[in-house]
Formats: structure tokens, C-alpha cells, sequence
């Protein structure tokens, strides 16, 4: 998707960017989307202006290079294998849409496609080893369309008659790389958004594709899903929102345990999340314009830390996480520094009114009409309602929940604003509860209370 951002150069300096993240000396300009961390020392990014940067020693030094011929090109992806060798795609209509290779450390670079379909905007690469790769664009003639290789230098356009249609107005995401992923030895992954927000596999490398619905914010142009993680073959997660609201919390994050058949919410991060990935089996880290969020439980409770915008996060253990973004960003992740703040609760120690937490929920109005009158005492015009949660208060880290029917929520807290500017004629209801770290489901814990309201 046409996903392009207009960023203001400043030099970085070897400073503490968050008690988390530990800010790295990059001498470039380049906004930074693609990013390949191949062992604790070897790290590739890749951006605009043609540029990629590397590291062999675990950010002590960098090399920034500018690929010849593709001085104005953006690098949204890059896939490396190790310290010689990485693909980068490019992004752009028409013949922008480029992947380059590199197998001496990018001395220097061969074009290995360009596109030729004027239609088609390509998105992201991803591989399952140093010759076996796909990449994408967004749909054309209705469908994703997909290329491959199998021998590392040649690529080739791959049947997509098996693949489900793209509906009308779905794309995908060019923001951090990782709408398009490989796991294991066969799987595929790519996700959506715009007018829709789904999760397409394949087992045998893009031969077939099945497709499923998920939760995630969906509708415009700007939301949708932006970046899927899968821990393994059963277990993942995807993150999204919409770009152009970054804190909208609601709907931005979703879960998988049966390898992407069915996914469901999760805690919400702290807004719009362009980039996901896993330290560990419990351990998630979520990065968007507006900071970073880690949950230490499968993200039943997510913990906001730095403000820093990212584009994209890739981890291979706790001990090598990293994250760029604009304006020559990059970031690694100081593992020790994020210590765990909260502790594991305990059902059997819970207060013995652990069951009733939400105990009301106060609504500011529950009728909403263009055409008030008497005795309609409750009707407004203005479709913006208030609402009060009142819950029994825990010694614990927790938040408030809430689910809506339609319209958004507005703020944090016990007393937030209900948003049904579009909301169609209609009777909407709003579920209040609290989340607290160690149950699942969509992270509500204890008892919820439901109100409803009246659109006219």
C-alpha cells in the first residue's frame, strides 16, 4: 500500500534513547522501515534514498551504503542470511518495485527484478533460506500477486489461482516489512488492511492459500493489519490500527493458537502498532509512531515503554531486538533493562470479590437523535457520550476494557468518551471490564457490566 512518510534528517549520537532502548550512531539521513537481525552481532536495515546499513558487531560500528542506481528509491524490506548476503525490495509503482542482492556485504549490488507490471506495487520479501523467497504486491486483476524464487538469483511470477480473492479496496502494508513472513520450512503469512483486515496462509510456500477474518480495525485506508510474528507453527500475533489515529487503542491487536485459522483480541497496546515481535514464547514487543509496548504474558497486559517512533521490530531472542524508524532511527533493545514490573497473581490469592470488579457503568445519555424533542429529555444531537465505569479498585497492575458495537472509545481509564459520530440508526451496546495480567480470553478479568444506547 502506498504507505509513504515525509521525514526531517537529524545526526543520532550514542545516547540512551529510554531506559529500553539503547540509541545507535548511524550517520544517514534515511527513513528506516526494513530490518534484518541475523545473529546478536549481524543486523541489516534498509530505507529511503536508496540506502542500507549493516553492522557486524553488534551496533559498535555501522556501515551506511546508497545502492548505485537506486539513489531515490524506497527499501521497505530486507531479508539477510549473514554478513555478505541480503536481499532489499523496493517499493513503488511500476518499475520502482525492485529486489537487489547482495553476496559480498554490499560491496555490490545486482538487480534481480523489476517490476514490469504497471498495475502492480510491491510490498515486502521474505525467504525460508539464502535461495528460497518470496515477494509481493498488492492485488492485481483481484488477487495478491506473488514471486518467487529457487535458486537465489532468478524470480518468477507464481500462480495465484488458488489463492482467495482480494476484496475490493484490501492491500497491503509497506510500513515495516512483515505483512509478508515464512515460518518454518513451508509457511506463509501475509496480512491486510484497508476496506478489510485478514490473514492469509499457506502451507507449501505459496502453492495454495487459505484465508481468515480477523478482529483488527478495518474500513479505511489507513487501517488494517500492519505486521504479523508466529512463534512457532501453531502460535502468533498480529498488530494494526490505523495510522492516522495513532492512539486509538481499540482493536489494534489479535492472537492465534491453532497457526492462523482463527484469531482473537488480545489487551490493547498504547495505539496504532506498525511492527510486532516476539523476545520470547510469553515475551511481545510492539512498536509504533507514538512508542513501544512489551507484555510479559502473551499480551493479556501490555506495559508502554519510550516514546520513540519505530516502524518496524525484529527479534531473535531477548538478547538481539531491534527497532527502526524515521530519520535514521535505530534502536537496540536493552533486554535488562526491561525487567519485568509486575508480578504473576495468583487466582486462589485474589480478593474474595474477585468476581464482581465492573459494579456499573453510567451513561451521559442514551438516546441520540438529529430530531429532539419532549419528553425525550435524555435526546442530543451530539453523538459523543460519557461514560463513568465504576469497578472495584485492585492492588495490581490492571485497566480498563472496552468493547463497542460501534463507534470508538476515546481515552483510558474509568471515564472515557463513547464516539458514535458514524453510527447508523441503530441500538448499540458498550461493554465495560478490567484486565489484569494472567487470564486470557480477550483479557477481561472478573465480572463486566453492558449499557446500551439508541442512534436515531
Amino acid at each position: 500500500m502506498r504507505l509513504i512518510f515525509i521525514s526531517i534528517y537529524y545526526l543520532l549520537f550514542s545516547i540512551v534513547a529510554s531506559a529500553q532502548w539503547v540509541q545507535q550512531t548511524v550517520n544517514t539521513k534515511a527513513s528506516l522501515r526494513g530490518l534484518s537481525v541475523v545473529t546478536e552481532k549481524i543486523i541489516w536495515a534498509s530505507g529511503t534514498g536508496g540506502t542500507v546499513i549493516k553492522t557486524a558487531d553488534s551496533g559498535k560500528t555501522w556501515r551506511v551504503m546508497t545502492v548505485p542506481g537506486a539513489e531515490k528509491l524506497d527499501f521497505r524490506d530486507i531479508e539477510a542470511f549473514d554478513a555478505n548476503t541480503a536481499y532489499i525490495l523496493s517499493i513503488g509503482n511500476g518499475e520502482s518495485s525492485r529486489i537487489y542482492k547482495t553476496i559480498d556485504g554490499g560491496a555490490t549490488w545486482k538487480l534481480q527484478f523489476q517490476n514490469k507490471n504497471e498495475t502492480a506495487f510491491f510490498d515486502a520479501i521474505a525467504c525460508w533460506d539464502a535461495k528460497s523467497c518470496i515477494a509481493m504486491s498488492d492485488p492485481v486483476g483481484g488477487k495478491f500477486l506473488l514471486i518467487e524464487t529457487k535458486d537465489g538469483e532468478n524470480w518468477h511470477v507464481m500462480d495465484n489461482s488458488k489463492m482467495p480473492l482480494a476484496k475490493e479496496g484490501e492491500a497491503a502494508f509497506a510500513a515495516s516489512g512483515t505483512c509478508l513472513i515464512t515460518q518454518g520450512k513451508n509457511n506463509a503469512f501475509l496480512v491486510s488492511g484497508g476496506k478489510d483486515a485478514r490473514v492469509f496462509r499457506s502451507r507449501d510456500r505459496g502453492r495454495t492459500w487459505q484465508v481468515s477474518d480477523t478482529p483488527i480495525m478495518k474500513g479505511t485506508a489507513g487501517s488494517g493489519i500492519f505486521s504479523i510474528a508466529m512463534f512457532d507453527e501453531k502460535n502468533g500475533v498480529i498488530v494494526g490500527g490505523n495510522y492516522e489515529e495513532p492512539a486509538e487503542r481499540n482493536d489494534t491487536f489479535a492472537m492465534t493458537r491453532d497457526g492462523g485459522v482463527t484469531w482473537q483480541l488480545g489487551a490493547r497496546p498504547f495505539g496504532y502498532r506498525s511492527g510486532v515481535a516476539y523476545l520470547d514464547r510469553t515475551t511481545i514487543v510492539a512498536v509504533g509512531t507514538n512508542g513501544a509496548d512489551v507484555s510479559y504474558d502473551r499480551a493479556d497486559l501490555w506495559d508502554k515503554f519510550g516514546s520513540e517512533n519505530l516502524n518496524a521490530v525484529v527479534a531473535i531472542g531477548r538478547n538481539a531486538a531491534w527497532g527502526v524508524g524515521p530519520n535514521g532511527t535505530v534502536l537496540k533493545l536493552n533486554s535488562n533493562a526491561l525487567a519485568r514490573q509486575h508480578e504473576d497473581y495468583d487466582p486462589d490469592k485474589m480478593p474474595d470479590c474477585h468476581l464482581c470488579n465492573v459494579t456499573a457503568i453510567t451513561l451521559s445519555r442514551r438516546l441520540i437523535s438529529s430530531n429532539c424533542g419532549q419528553p425525550e429529555k435524555e435526546c442530543l444531537s451530539d453523538r459523543k457520550v460519557e461514560v463513568r465505569t465504576t469497578a472495584i479498585e485492585l492492588d495490581m497492575p490492571h485497566e480498563y476494557v472496552y468493547r463497542v458495537t460501534a463507534g470508538k472509545i476515546v481515552g483510558d481509564g474509568p471515564t472515557v468518551i463513547w464516539d458514535l459520530t458514524d453510527a447508523k440508526p441503530g441500538k448499540y451496546t458498550i461493554t465495560a471490564g478490567l484486565n489484569i495480567p494472567y487470564l486470557s480470553s480477550w483479557g477481561v478479568f472478573g465480572q463486566t457490566r453492558t449499557e446500551s444506547v439508541v442512534v436515531r
